[in-house]
């Protein structure tokens, strides 16, 4: 690092691609610029998580690897260390080794695999009643949505 303290030093995961080490600067806007889009936290272990494209399945980014929940990351994420205090850090060189041998394979998915695994569906509705039932509210619970 070139001695500039917000920068931090991740591990980048591509679709299709192997793992690299990139220094990234610890801010909000440069963390959704690595992902393409808004952030979203994932756990990874109490001294690292992951960042990744939290629209990455809605807007059919390519599925990229499988975490252990069973889940798989669509579109670029990267690794950064945890304090321990929720603070973001560089990983050290310890835990690039150990997370680029992890993620080091690229994984292939199905575009139906993909699309199984996401949880969200759009149900278009052409007027306040259809959007009622759709959503399964009972038509007594009408009153108490304000629309």
């Amino acid at each position: 690092m070139d001695g500039n303290t917000n920068l931090i030093r991740v591990l980048i995961v591509e679709p299709q691609k192997q793992p690299y080490v990139k220094d990234i600067e610890n801010d909000f806007r440069a963390m959704q610029a690595a992902v393409g889009g808004p952030i979203e936290y994932l756990y990874l272990t109490d001294d690292a998580h992951i960042y990744c494209n939290e629209e990455g399945k809605l807007l059919g980014l390519t599925g990229n690897r499988r975490i252990d929940n069973g889940d798989v990351i669509a579109g670029t994420f990267f690794i950064c260390g945890d304090n321990g205090y929720g603070e973001d850090i560089s990983l050290t060189d310890e835990q690039v080794e150990q997370y680029t041998e992890r993620f080091k394979e690229p994984e292939y998915f199905s575009y139906k695999e993909m699309d199984n695994m996401i949880f969200a569906r759009v149900k278009p509705a052409v007027n306040v009643d259809d959007f009622l039932a759709k959503m399964e509210f009972a038509q007594d619970d009408e009153e108490d949505l304000e629309l």
